[in-house]
């Protein structure tokens, strides 16, 4: 396993992406102070709280059980699997601001949310340059056959059992984590 530490600028949502996610309009908000003053504080605060990271490794069809793989890329041989994360404090932060502020928790919510979607697309884009290798989209557990119970799977294949939690459910604990899987294009 191996382990991208991204720099803010690899995990920064739009400020726009961030407040739609939350359900406000950007053109709205901006014409509100006070709940633009809010959304800034939430922002500023998320990047200092954070801890992303992402574990990686690539993996042959023969290390893989067949329902790691969704059918989609039932002809490539190899595959790269990564774990994004940005840590447990959102997690505990979202459940203390809840208590006294819905807003504060839904815009903080909302941009951990936007802020793993950035993480991915980042590490991606940082995967291609670095190793010269080209991907499939990536795909994660939970969408068309890939089974979201797949995350624990995924989970022991990068030796994180000891760092992250997965629900029989499928879920991953900490929330704002996500386990893709991406076919290597030969």
């Amino acid at each position: 396993m191996k382990i991208f530490i991204p720099d803010k600028i690899d995990y920064m949502p739009q400020k726009k992406i961030y407040l739609a996610r939350a359900g406000a309009t950007y053109s709205k908000v901006l014409n509100n102070e006070k709940l633009m003053e809010i959304a800034n504080k939430i922002y500023l605060h998320a990047l200092e709280l954070v801890k992303p990271c992402v574990y990686w490794d690539i993996f042959s069809r023969e290390q893989l059980s067949e329902l790691d793989i969704p059918n989609r890329y039932k002809d490539y041989k190899e595959f790269l699997i990564f774990l994004s994360t940005i840590g447990f404090e959102i997690d505990e932060e979202i459940e203390r601001l809840s208590k006294n502020s819905t807003l504060e928790a839904a815009l903080l919510d909302a941009w951990g949310s936007e802020a793993i979607e950035v993480l991915n697309d980042n590490f991606e884009k940082y995967f291609k340059k670095e190793y010269g290798i080209n991907l499939t989209m990536r795909f994660s557990p939970g969408y068309e056959d890939l089974d979201i119970r797949r995350n624990k799977s995924y989970v022991r294949l990068l030796n994180l059992e000891d760092k992250i939690t997965v629900l029989e459910s499928g879920l991953i604990i900490p929330r704002k984590t996500t386990t893709c899987i991406a076919g290597i294009i030969k």
